[in-house]
């Protein structure tokens, strides 16, 4: 049967709102299932707003139910053929990932992963082993942010749409095109087909300053590597650093991330 015809069920529905959570949180069970979990408003909202077709099931506590931001996201859910079912106070709280939980969550059938394209995006990303969910949340926000419309993957990445990567997003998992390449080696030789003039691995104490006039993201490739181990195959493109006086080994995953991004601003 169905997730949405299950829940299609009114006595049924609190009940299997519990057993879905404590689901979702099983990475083997979301990829089998292709199922998943955005919870908090600002995220919910995204979903709802870019993704409404993907959604399967909205949820909230009584609180936001009754406040006025419940009340807003009941009408945008109307507006999208959805509706927002309510369940107790305590039953959220419990089965909630985070600590203090707005009381929103939309249950949504993860997008299919797309064959890469170089329309509409100023210059590619490419991570490379980023396993830390939040580092990869991170980063696709500040991807986001900076304008791109999509970010490639390499195999064995984090999962994007694990729990904790879309609460770092903060949405950016549904406004973003997110592709998956088998390796370092295919998604680079892409990059190079679609026209990057140049290739950029981010590396600690290379040659080449992120200020280097040299070191020009727009038209490019950009690759952020793994967090312990770095990239997988940094022969295959340019090495560029962050310039760090201090006496810090090197800088978190999505920090890094975040400078090398900001810097593709620059005029």
């Amino acid at each position: 049967m169905s997730l949405r015809l299950l829940l299609s069920n009114p006595p049924a529905k609190r009940m299997n709102f519990l057993a879905i959570l404590e689901k979702v949180a099983n990475r083997h069970w979301r990829k089998k299932n292709g199922i998943c979990i955005a919870e908090g408003l600002r995220v919910a909202r995204e979903a709802v707003t870019r993704r409404p077709e993907a959604i399967l099931a909205l949820f909230c506590n009584e609180t936001f139910h009754a406040s006025p931001d419940g009340a807003v996201f009941a009408n945008l859910a109307r507006q999208h053929a959805l509706k927002l079912e309510v369940v107790p106070n305590k039953q959220f709280a419990d089965t909630a990932e985070t600590e203090t939980p707005q009381g929103i969550a939309a249950i949504f059938r993860i997008p299919e992963t797309t064959e890469p394209t170089a329309a509409g995006t100023p210059f590619t990303l490419i991570l490379d082993h980023v396993s830390d969910p939040g580092n990869l949340g991170t980063i696709l926000r500040t991807a986001w942010a900076v304008g791109l419309s999509s970010c490639w993957l390499v195999k064995g990445s984090a999962d994007p749409f694990s729990p904790k990567a879309i609460r770092a997003g903060m949405g950016a998992q549904f406004a973003l095109q997110t592709h998956l390449l088998e390796d370092l080696e295919t998604a680079v030789s892409q990059a190079r087909a679609f026209g990057a003039r140049e290739v950029w691995c981010t590396m600690p104490a290379a040659g080449i300053s992120i200020f280097d006039p040299v070191f020009q993201v727009q038209g490019s490739a950009l690759i952020i590597g793994n967090e312990a181990n770095g990239i997988t195959r940094p022969e295959l493109g340019r090495a560029v650093t962050i310039p760090m006086p201090g006496h810090a080994e090197s800088l978190n995953a999505a920090q890094a991330a975040t400078v090398f991004l900001i810097e593709s601003l620059r005029p």
